[in-house]
């Protein structure tokens, strides 16, 4: 879990306070490292869209949020994404617990995961990806300084190189 806390130690050091949350697995292990370090609120969401509108609010207001959440949930927030963050260049740093990649047993979850990368693409949302411990932190904190220098999202994709994947088998 070093990756976690790796991710966290860059959230504090960026002044990032507000972690706005869909729940998954690998997005646990980062609020497990902000609960350990301490210094954060975390607001869970019902839906990712609304968490866009969260961390924008955030950001209008002075603070700085971030948006985590599974591949899944970016389907759900693309036009928020769209209509708010990317027109009136507010930033919006997104981290994405990858599914639907390298040892996934679901089928419902491949689709959106091996699409994900094209859509933010498409929508030309920088995207970096951390496939290894020792990058968690350099790719965290080279994200956030383009997100807030450029005053829009950009998307870190923690994958199942460096979390891992979850253990288990869709029954039909």
């Amino acid at each position: 879990m070093a990756w976690a806390e790796s991710i966290v130690g860059v959230l504090k050091k960026n002044n990032v306070r507000f972690l706005n949350y869909v729940p998954d697995t690998k997005i646990e292990k980062i609020l497990e490292a902000a609960r350990q370090l301490g210094g954060f609120e975390a607001l869970p969401l019902t839906r990712e869209e609304e968490g866009i509108g969260v961390v924008c609010g955030q950001s209008l207001g002075g603070g700085r949020g971030v948006m985590l959440c599974p591949t899944a949930g970016l389907g759900n927030s693309i036009n928020a994404l769209a209509s708010l963050s990317i027109p009136y260049r507010i930033p919006c740093p997104i981290i994405i617990g990858v599914r639907g990649d390298l040892g996934e047993f679901n089928p419902a979850q491949v689709a959106m995961g091996q699409a994900t990368r094209d859509i933010l693409d498409a929508l030309r949302i920088p995207t970096y990806s951390i496939t290894r411990e020792d990058e968690a932190e350099k790719v965290t904190d080279g994200a956030l300084r383009i997100c807030y220098a450029s005053e829009g999202p950009v998307a870190i994709l923690v994958t199942n190189e460096v979390a891992g994947w979850k253990e288990g088998k869709v029954k039909l």
